[in-house]
């Protein structure tokens, strides 16, 4: 970080009316500081732990809808940006408040102390003052120092849900409002670990303002036995959850947690690891002198396979459920210096209660593990293999469609089974669709996220079985157990994997690709013809055309009529693209879709920061025109995008960016502009003009459903790994 960089900040920052400097001081455990250190404080190195210069702005809160944060201060991101559309806090909402008093709702509420806000969260609604609001932040920020907030009483219930929050997570508002809604039906105890300081305040809030939420405060290398221990120390409840602080769940999947846990079962999740491999099923002492943790490093895929609970030899993980009896008692059997506290915990009470794993309860570690310091454990010798847990691990992999072949070694104190696929019939095959997206709730809204799933879909209904690699899984350890493997390559390189039949198919990015890169599949294929032709030239190698396609199972019409909007869906790219801002800058009322937007059109043309994937179909159906762009190395090259197919499909209209071949593959249905004074041009005009009439885009719309589906395409890939399997690659 250069100085140029923190003395502009610093400026900025100053020349705003918005800095509590008693409110920093809490944070720093002072009493008071000059504003110009508490904000060279907080530009230097305060804004890294979360700290806040106004007790009304939670930086982790505002630094998710704001650009380059992990590397500028929320609050300086905030002043240069569109502050009436920006989310600072996680209990009141400063964008409406601003709306209704005509300016950025943070300077307006602050600049009146007597001023009421609603405070809303977890269902429950109050009215407090400005002041009032900084009268409970400023105490809560001096505990935050002191790591000193403690609540000990509340109401007995049936359940504890325990939900542990660490530093740097931008999610943790959902996961708390998620107990917090439980509050009446469940004790709620929330553990914050090392985190930042508006995470402590804003909790602290919360835990003010809704009964039954209590919070506890630890710092920095505490133990995750030890934070357990402290949670569980008094409770009434009979039952206790506890929720990883790396994963979001869902409400179905903490209800099964709760439900087998109460039916007196010790139960835990099946959680999937960052690259979205499976982390474990449970675990198993089969030798070595850590448990073998079942199923991990196959895909998150291979889940399905298995019954919604599945009785396993031991727990593994950071979520759990058991009886909160038993959860003492484990507690007192392990200590802080071992490795695999819950597979150890469960080991001392195994032959008391089942023990069981929820496949369906398997969300993503999203986040990094920040919470708990990693211990050194004393050496331990090799455990002896229990035949039972060998045997039932052996039953768990067979369930899920794998037979172990035989046990070995396999580093770090780990036995590991070596496995092969169990084949459903003699025809099918074992595909691994690997995509540039990465797992988890972050690669959900990429379109190579789509793309893959659709092409999936479509593999299985040829009769295979098929399992999505996300970006950071392409060369997982399990790829032996696959029999093709087809690399969607989008803007990261691929390699080939050593084993079974290897496909590539280019889809976008065309000028990172190499000679290397190509020649190591087995057979290639690229979205786009003219670049197929002449890369094949210019490397000597064959590369084949496979244009993009449309999933018929999202994009099918529904005889929605059509409005009169101008439709724009997709990110800035971090930069303003001409066929949005020059259209609205010519006063064409585009109706943009996407995040990060507010920079570069006004707030009245963006209708939405996303759409549900399961929502675009609807959205192009009903839209007069759609507008498309591209990178420019995918416009020069001839590559098109999904959208023209998936618009088209649905009887939609499109306006896009020059394409090889675009206009003559879609016949009317898609147009394009020479630039954007073009462009405007057509957008002035009536839609209508532009494009054929509805009988003619229904017989266009349902020619590419047929001839440009996952499914078409699926047909071409699957003869050509026959093709490669039949003469031996």
């Amino acid at each position: 970080m250069r100085a140029a960089d923190r003395l502009w900040w610093y400026r900025v920052i100053s020349a705003s009316s918005l800095v509590d400097t008693e409110y920093y001081a809490a944070q720093l455990g002072l009493g008071r500081v000059p504003a110009s250190l508490a904000i060279a404080h907080y530009v230097s190195r305060g804004f890294r732990r979360g700290m806040s210069l106004n007790p009304l702005f939670d930086d982790v809160v505002a630094g998710w809808e704001l650009p380059e944060v992990t590397r500028v201060p929320a609050l300086y991101a905030y002043l240069v940006n569109e502050r009436e559309t920006i989310s600072i806090h996680p209990w009141w909402d400063a964008v409406t408040y601003g709306a209704e008093r005509g300016g950025p709702g943070l300077e307006a509420a602050w600049a009146k102390p007597k001023e009421q806000l609603q405070v809303s969260a977890a269902g429950h609604e109050w009215t407090l003052t400005v002041a009032e609001v900084r009268r409970r932040a400023i105490s809560a920020a001096r505990q935050w120092r002191r790591v000193a907030r403690t609540r000990q009483t509340a109401p007995p219930r049936d359940t504890a849900l325990v939900r542990i929050v660490q530093a740097h997570d931008r999610r943790y508002v959902r996961k708390l409002v998620q107990v917090a809604r439980r509050a009446d039906e469940c004790d709620v105890l929330v553990p914050l670990v090392d985190v930042d300081a508006s995470q402590w305040v804003s909790t602290a809030l919360l835990a003010d303002l809704v009964p039954g939420v209590r919070v506890s405060g630890h710092r920095r290398g505490t133990s995750w036995r030890s934070v357990l221990a402290a949670a569980v120390r008094g409770l009434s409840a009979s039952t206790v959850v506890v929720l990883d602080p790396r994963a979001e769940f869902d409400d179905s999947q903490l209800d099964a947690l709760i439900s087998q846990a109460s039916a007196g079962a010790a139960v835990c999740a099946a959680h999937r690891a960052a690259d979205g491999t499976i982390d474990a099923v449970g675990a198993a002492d089969v030798g070595g002198a850590r448990p073998y943790a079942l199923l991990s490093g196959l895909p998150g895929d291979d889940l399905t396979g298995l019954p919604e609970s599945v009785d396993v030899p031991l727990l593994s993980g950071r979520t759990f459920a058991m009886p909160s009896a038993v959860l003492r008692r484990a507690l007192d059997d392990v200590d802080d210096a071992e490795p695999d506290a819950l597979s150890a915990m469960s080991r001392t009470v195994r032959d008391e209660l089942p023990l069981r794993a929820l496949p369906r309860v398997s969300p993503v570690l999203d986040e990094p593990a920040f919470a708990f310091a990693p211990k050194r454990a004393a050496h331990r010798p090799a455990r002896g293999a229990d035949e039972r847990d060998r045997s039932r691990a052996e039953a768990v992999l067979e369930e899920a469609g794998f037979r172990v072949e035989r046990w070995v070694e396999a580093g770090q104190g780990r036995v590991e089974p070596v496995l092969s696929w169990i084949r459903p019939h003699p025809d099918a095959r074992r595909w691994a669709v690997k995509m540039c997206a990465p797992a988890g709730k972050q690669g959900a809204v990429w379109g190579d996220a789509h793309f893959a799933r659709g092409l999936a879909n479509a593999l299985r209904r040829l009769g295979h079985t098929v399992v999505v690699d996300a970006y950071d899984a392409r060369a997982r350890s399990t790829t032996v157990v696959d029999d093709v493997s087809v690399a969607i390559r989008g803007p990261y390189a691929f390699e080939a994997t050593s084993t079974g039949v290897n496909l590539e198919w280019i889809i976008s990015h065309p000028d990172s690709l190499t000679r290397d890169e190509v020649a190591g599949f087995d057979r290639v294929f690229a979205a786009s013809h003219g670049w197929a032709e002449r890369a094949g030239r210019r490397w000597g190698l064959e590369i084949e055309t496979l244009l993009p396609c449309t999933d018929t199972d999202v994009f099918h019409p529904r005889g929605l009529p059509r409005d009169e909007d101008i439709v724009f869906v997709g990110k800035t790219r971090g930069a303003a693209r001409p066929s949005v801002v020059e259209p609205v800058k010519a006063g064409i009322p585009v109706r943009v879709y996407g995040p990060d937007w507010a920079h570069f059109v006004p707030a009245s043309s963006i209708a939405a920061k996303s759409i549900p994937h399961e929502r675009l179909a609807e959205r192009y159906e009903t839209a007069s025109i759609v507008l498309n762009d591209q990178w420019p190395d995918m416009q020069r090259e001839g590559f098109m995008t999904l959208r023209p197919f998936d618009v088209v499909a649905v009887e939609g209209r499109l306006v896009s960016e020059p394409v090889e071949g675009l206009e003559d593959l879609f016949e009317g249905a898609v147009v394009t502009y020479r630039d954007t004074a073009h462009l405007v041009e057509m957008l002035s005009g009536p839609a209508d003009d532009l494009f054929p009439d509805a009988d003619r885009l229904r017989r266009i719309a349902a020619r590419v459903r047929e001839e440009h589906s996952f499914d078409a395409r699926a047909v071409v890939l699957d003869r050509a790994a026959r093709e490669i399997a039949a003469r031996g690659r």
